[in-house]
């Protein structure tokens, strides 16, 4: 499978001395969203199997963006990350189809925020009075049973919600024989 993966110089560094990279939490921002980071990690034990030892948390690409399957446009402000001056490397990379998990982006970031996947305004709050009557141990099970339909990439749109215009991929590792093209750039001054 044809993947983007946008990292610093200092991973390609890694993978160029090593032959592999694995996500290093220490350098990520899981940290305060650990509980979703985990529970994607536990998601993806069930569809592709266990990381390799020592391996906590995926590595991320864009397998489409805004309803393209291409290499990232650089020169969109997303790409820049803020981080003026830093140099990236955007990686072609070529990884085998039984070792990716596809999600759909934007219901990722519903789940980033800790809140619950809805197609509609009226769901939200029909899901909401729900998950609000629930005793405290049955909620997080009806957040993790939610949080499933980050996977289904099937295209819808509405004024409430998007799902399969920009997809995102995760794998255990990343391997120097995988890359088939890297493009280095600097991040530039966010525009916001």
């Amino acid at each position: 499978m044809i993947l983007w993966t946008i990292q610093s110089e200092e991973v390609y560094r890694i993978i160029e001395e090593t032959g592999v990279y694995h996500c290093n939490p220490s350098k990520s921002m899981f940290s305060f969203m650990e509980k979703q980071y985990r529970w994607l990690s536990e998601q993806m034990r069930k569809k592709i199997g266990e990381p390799p030892r020592g391996v906590v948390f995926p590595v991320w690409a864009w397998y489409k963006w805004e309803n393209l399957r291409k290499k990232p446009d650089l020169r969109h402000e997303r790409w820049a990350n803020g981080f003026e001056g830093e140099r990236f490397a955007c990686m072609e990379i070529d990884v085998p189809d039984e070792n990716v998990v596809l999600s759909d982006f934007d219901n990722w970031s519903i789940i980033l925020l800790d809140d619950l996947i809805s197609k509609t305004e009226e769901e939200s709050k029909l899901l909401e009075e729900e998950y609000n009557s629930l005793s405290e141990k049955y909620k997080w099970d009806m957040k993790s049973k939610n949080w499933e339909q980050v996977f289904d990439l099937t295209p819808f749109e509405n004024d409430w919600a998007i799902c399969g215009s920009s997809v995102q991929a995760t794998f255990w590792e990343l391997r120097k024989e995988q890359i088939k093209s890297v493009r280095f750039f600097e991040g530039a001054k966010s525009k916001r």
